[in-house]
């Protein structure tokens, strides 16, 4: 009969420690899941956090992790709901690091937003504009008059037969182009060319004025031998 109030103390031990021992030897995803659908996860979220979790941290620092976020009822950052935010401040104030840690990277593994509603409310970013291509301006040549010519390299646009690409002049007995440039489309296959557009730039190369020219009725000019003309057809379609 001595051995009957030990036995009792024994047994009622293991009664208290019973939800422990389960922890150990049943699945530990079901610990924490109630938690993350309180904290706004849906089920496959809830489920994919809740395993990454039971991996890579013990039932004790499940339990106790559960038990702050259960004891919370009220958003840190929006008084109406609680967000997987809210979650990640609950951990962050715990005193052992490894829980905040490990829940991040489970959030982040499975692809949890931490506050969907303040992103989905967040306008798309819009990407910054590419900065324009520096000219590059290539000489390709001077007529029997003295006249030449030059290309932007960094204009020109190829597509099938065509070119298309901004050229400025050079006439006789002058050092500089005249500071006017023609955006220029040639057609290699039907040896034309059409003149789509000018612009005129001051010395620091700012575009001071531009002018799109109408559709010409009568179609693409045909290239005339010994002209500048002639000279960017053979440099861009040969």
């Amino acid at each position: 009969m001595r051995l009957l109030p030990a036995a009792l103390t024994i047994f009622g031990l293991l009664a208290g420690c019973a939800g422990n021992v389960a922890d150990y030897v049943g699945p530990r995803t079901s610990i924490v899941a109630p938690q993350l659908v309180r904290y706004g996860m849906n089920e496959t979220e809830s489920q994919c956090v809740s395993q990454r979790l039971a991996i890579s941290l013990t039932p004790l620092q499940l339990r106790r992790f559960t038990r702050l976020a259960g004891s919370v009822r009220q958003g840190f950052f929006d008084p109406e709901r609680l967000t997987v935010r809210d979650l990640l401040h609950v951990a962050g104030s715990m005193n052992d690091p490894q829980i905040r840690l490990e829940l991040a990277r489970a959030t982040e593994g499975c692809g949890v937003v931490a506050d969907p509603a303040a992103a989905a409310a967040a306008p798309p970013a819009t990407p910054e504009p590419s900065a324009p291509r520096a000219p590059a301006w290539l000489n390709l040549g001077a007529a029997p008059t003295g006249q030449a010519i030059a290309v932007d390299a960094s204009s020109l646009e190829q597509d099938a037969s065509i070119r298309k690409a901004w050229f400025r002049l050079t006439n006789p007995n002058e050092p500089a182009p005249t500071g006017v440039s023609y955006l220029l489309r040639i057609d290699c296959a039907g040896r034309t060319i059409e003149a789509l557009a000018h612009r005129v730039q001051d010395e620091a190369g700012a575009v001071t004025e531009h002018r799109e020219y109408a559709v010409d009725t009568q179609g693409p000019l045909p290239i005339e031998g010994g002209t500048v003309m002639e000279i960017a057809y053979l440099a861009l379609c040969t």
